[in-house]
């Protein structure tokens, strides 16, 4: 910017001072990108821990069970797949069975009858409708119901409106028109295979249908097309039956599947059922605990780094909420969890996990198999212990109100404190260029005032008569 008629360059003077002014303000600013800078660490630091607590809780039973129970995982395989599918709990028993299916459930169907069509009006329409309660239910019938459902029927209805209404009610039966040689029929089946599955209609008497009346074709507007039925199976020769294709209460702990039946001529379809111990969660566990504690121990480590080649510490050198966190997990390795005081395997050491020189942990895969083979209650339970002692730490440093979280609060106050200085000193900057500039501006028509006095001194005195 060009210089004043006094010679004065008023703004670089001005900017010149205001760059000193505002070294307070860059100081704080400095602070609030350090704090910032430590909050981003923590968040990386809770990330981590949350995830130890996860891989922690997940060797904790629920209230009410066992380690034993909740380590208890059997495997189940069926021969033929297109047979059947099993799956089981931890009340299951290990053990090998012939499974011979002679009869799958199925699903009951009903349809219009093409005599004593209930679809009698001039168009082919019902000509009375009303509500029509749609029951699945045992044949016999039950006090509890699987389900019913009541749908309203409109005068006049077509099939395809009583259709429509059927479907729509989600009754657990499915309706379809079916345009055959001998007019239109409303067929419907019920959505599942089972004897307690019967189709019953009442309310509206045009489509009224009792599975437990003897059929009279001149005058039944329905007629059974398949008649629901249970399963019917043997487990090593000894028969059994149930009331769908799916079966819980043959085997202790074990969900049976039935997939495919007997065709003719064929009486039954044949397979084996083999139930076996899978310790794979109990692996599975432990190894996920150690790499979660791993991966804290790697990003804890970075955080609290010292480069003494380059002399620069990493972000959380020396803070206490990083230390704290580090100590509590490297306490919980040296201490047995008081509910193993009196037991054989107290240690993780005595299950292959090992603490290494960089504070690592490592499992030796033979030495936990033998373990479990050998105790695996005990194992199980010393899991389980260690796995609670885990989250009960990692609590403390995430849960609202914990370790990290109160640090980062603390961080996130002072920031705001820099802020409201801040805008103190920003204010006060305001204030202070304002007269810096009007002292240098009444500073610059001073000196332009002076300067044109002078020359007009000098043009005075140049016009004076010289003495000889």
């Amino acid at each position: 910017m060009a210089t004043s008629s006094s010679g004065i360059d008023v703004n670089s003077i001005v900017s010149q001072l205001m760059t000193v002014e505002q070294r307070p303000l860059t100081v704080l600013k400095t602070k609030e990108a350090g704090f910032q800078a430590k909050i981003s660490a923590l968040g990386s630091l809770k990330s981590v821990v949350s995830a130890l607590q996860t891989a922690a809780g997940n060797l904790v039973p629920v209230t009410g069970t066992t380690a034993t129970q909740k380590f208890s995982v059997f495997k189940t395989t069926v021969g033929d797949a297109t047979i059947a599918s099993a799956t089981s709990s931890s009340s299951a028993v290990a053990g090998t069975y012939s499974l011979e299916v002679n009869q799958l459930a199925k699903q009951h169907s009903i349809a219009t009858s093409t005599v004593a069509t209930p679809f009698s009006g001039t168009d082919g329409t019902l000509t009375t409708g009303g509500t029509l309660t749609i029951r699945l239910d045992a044949q016999a019938g039950s006090a509890t119901p699987s389900k019913t459902t009541d749908v309203t029927i409109a005068d006049g209805a077509t099939p395809e409106a009583i259709r429509d209404a059927i479907n729509k009610a989600s009754a657990g039966v499915s309706a379809v028109v079916i345009n055959g040689t001998a007019g239109q029929q409303l067929l419907l089946t019920g959505d599942t295979a089972g004897s307690n599955q019967f189709i019953k209609l009442s309310g509206v008497a045009g489509l009224a249908y009792d599975p437990n009346l003897p059929p009279s074709p001149l005058t039944d507007p329905f007629a059974q097309s398949q008649a629901a039925q249970g399963s019917a199976f043997k487990l090593n020769g000894i028969a059994a039956t149930a009331t769908t294709n799916t079966v819980t209460t043959a085997i202790d702990g074990i969900t049976l599947t039935l997939l495919k039946g007997p065709e003719a001529p064929a009486t039954s379809l044949s397979t084996t059922l083999t139930i076996s111990k899978d310790n794979s969660s109990l692996t599975t566990g432990v190894t996920a605990l150690v790499k979660a504690f791993n991966d804290f121990n790697t990003t804890a480590t970075s955080l609290g780094n010292y480069n003494a080649t380059t002399k620069v510490a990493a972000v959380l050198n020396g803070d206490s909420t990083l230390r704290g966190a580090q100590a509590a997990f490297q306490t919980l390795l040296g201490k047995v969890p008081a509910e193993l005081s009196t037991a054989t395997l107290q240690h993780l050491s005595d299950i292959g996990v090992s603490l290494q020189k960089d504070g690592k942990l490592t499992v030796d895969s033979t030495k936990l198999s033998a373990a479990i083979a050998s105790d695996f209650t005990g194992v199980a339970n010393l899991v389980s212990a260690y796995g609670s002692a885990f989250k009960a730490a990692a609590d403390g440093l995430v849960a609202a109100g914990g370790l990290i979280a109160a640090r980062s609060d603390g961080l996130s106050a002072s920031i705001v404190s820099l802020g409201k200085q801040s805008d103190v000193i920003t204010q006060r900057l305001t204030e202070i260029e304002k007269r810096y500039r009007s002292q240098f501006t009444a500073l610059d028509v001073l000196l332009t005032g002076m300067s044109k006095t002078s020359d007009y001194l000098t043009q005075q005195l140049a016009n004076l008569p010289k003495i000889s």
